[in-house]
């Protein structure tokens, strides 16, 4: 008899920021951790488009940049990442975070 295992647990995601608040046109530095069975990871910040995180051994985490416009209005903005892993299950975690003038 054959068995397989149903792999139906989301990955989970842990965001790591040196800072909360940012300016305009800044580039936000980001460091992630997920489950050892994620496939991918997405940053994204409502109304921008989407960057990948790349695993770093030396960091020991997924790294990316994620840069504001220069024309980004001041206010509070989530910033989402996304777990997909190869199962297709999907984790996230939000971080808020403020872009001052």
């Amino acid at each position: 008899s054959k068995s397989f295992v149903i792999a139906s647990t989301p990955p989970t995601v842990k965001v790591r920021l040196g800072r909360k608040r940012f300016r305009a046109g800044e580039t936000i530095p980001l460091k992630v951790s997920a489950s050892e069975s994620t496939r991918t990871l997405t940053a994204r910040v409502e109304g921008l488009a989407p960057v990948s995180l790349r695993w770093d051994r030396a960091q020991e985490a997924s790294t990316g940049q994620l840069s504001l416009p220069p024309a980004l209005p001041p206010g509070e903005y989530m910033l989402a990442v996304t777990a997909e892993d190869m199962a297709h299950n999907l984790g996230s975690a939000e971080v808020h975070i403020e872009v001052v003038p």
